[in-house]
């Protein structure tokens, strides 16, 4: 009994290690084939941060009161009222190149003289061009008969008018250049002024109020005109030398 006691007992000795350490094992050695089936984790890139600025809410404009509404008014009532002024009531006409009247042409003698005369005229209500163009040719034509002369050609006139601030209550300025040769002519002068029909006036009933500049500018024109007072009475005396000869052949 006792040997084949001690052939078990070596018999256990021989059998192979237990089980749980084959599972130690097996579970070791898959914790390893796991670990280099996972792929490296890309690397972090450092992260920026950016300042995202939000948009203001518009400020609130306070309404315009009552007051600063009427200014508005104001101030773009008085803007159009200048530009008006401005463009409305200055009224240019002129009589264009130098003209003259075809009777006095014909008869008119070669020597001439340049006389010029300028009138600022003062009117209320309207202006009547034609006839403040009439009294400033009448004006040059006495300057013209002071230096012997008795007829005008190549004339010119130029006319502007300024018209008031406010229409309903002011007055007009009326500015009326007149120019031409005297000269002498075997017509008689028409006393009229040239292309009366380019006159742009004001119809109204015209009254004029003051008449300026004229005084000044007749003893200006008189002292220009002493220089060519010889020539018209050597002209004046040839004639009447020649109209003594005829007579006297007669």
């Amino acid at each position: 009994m006792s040997l084949f006691a001690s052939k078990t007992t070596t018999t256990t000795d021989k059998t192979p290690p237990s089980t749980p350490k084959r599972k130690s094992r097996v579970l070791h050695f898959r914790s390893k084939s796991d670990s280099s089936k996972t792929s490296p984790s890309p690397p972090t890139s450092p992260t920026t941060e950016v300042a995202v600025t939000q948009p203001s809410s518009p400020t609130k404009r306070t309404p315009l009161g009552i007051a600063e509404v009427a200014n508005i008014f104001v101030r773009m009532r008085r803007a159009s009222d200048k530009a008006k002024n401005n463009k409305s009531w200055h009224i240019q006409s002129s009589s264009g190149p130098a003209q003259s009247h075809p009777g006095v042409l014909e008869g008119a003698s070669e020597l001439r003289e340049i006389v010029t005369h300028r009138d600022v005229y003062i009117c209320n209500d309207g202006v009547n061009v034609g006839q403040l163009l009439r009294a400033t040719r009448n004006a040059l034509m006495e300057d013209a008969e002071f230096i012997g002369a008795n007829a005008l050609v190549d004339e010119q006139w130029d006319c502007t008018i300024c018209g008031p601030r406010h229409r309903r209550s002011g007055s007009f300025k009326v500015e009326i250049s007149y120019s031409a040769a005297a000269t002498r002519s075997e017509r008689a002068d028409p006393h009229k002024p040239i292309a009366i029909d380019k006159a742009k006036g004001v119809p109204a009933s015209q009254s004029i109020l003051n008449t300026l500049d004229r005084i000044h500018l007749e003893s200006t024109n008189r002292r220009h005109a002493s220089v060519a007072y010889t020539p018209f009475v050597a002209y004046l005396s040839s004639k009447i030398v020649l109209s003594t000869i005829k007579s006297d052949k007669l």
